[in-house]
């Protein structure tokens, strides 16, 4: 599913999501960006307005350990999405145990539902984070 509105400049956001990748418009120039400003993630990722990590372990909702969700806690971040893949899936009570000591407000959604969210919240200038899992 393509986004058709582009938001803002020099932020990371969302440009589309597919089943096995999701387009980020990055704005820096770095390894694997087209002349559009677009990277084609096929791997788990985190994103926020200000960085990416790429190449997040996790491919499945039942693979995240809390030294994965440990990579949110020094972005500043106020709410984090966890995005568990195609469907929605609930973490086990420990990775919930994992996301509540972070200290930040969270939400658990499917992965297309949290790209979506992810640029609501970035265009409107929050301090969001979103975990999304691409499962291969």
């Amino acid at each position: 599913m393509k986004f058709s509105r582009e938001l803002s400049e020099g932020l990371y956001t969302i440009h589309a999501y597919r089943e096995d990748e999701v387009i980020v418009n990055s704005p820096r120039r770095e390894e694997g960006v087209d002349e559009d400003g677009r990277l084609a993630l096929r791997q788990s990722f985190i994103i926020s307005p200000q960085r990416l990590l790429r190449d997040w372990p996790p491919a499945t909702i039942g693979q995240v350990e809390a030294e994965h969700l440990s990579a949110l806690s020094g972005l500043g971040l106020e709410v984090i999405l966890l995005g568990t893949g195609k469907q929605l899936r609930f973490p086990a009570a420990g990775q919930l145990a994992a996301l509540v000591s972070l200290g930040i407000g969270y939400e658990v959604m499917d992965t297309p539902a949290a790209c979506r969210t992810y640029n609501i919240l970035a265009g409107e200038g929050r301090q969001v984070g979103a975990a999304i899992i691409i499962e291969g």
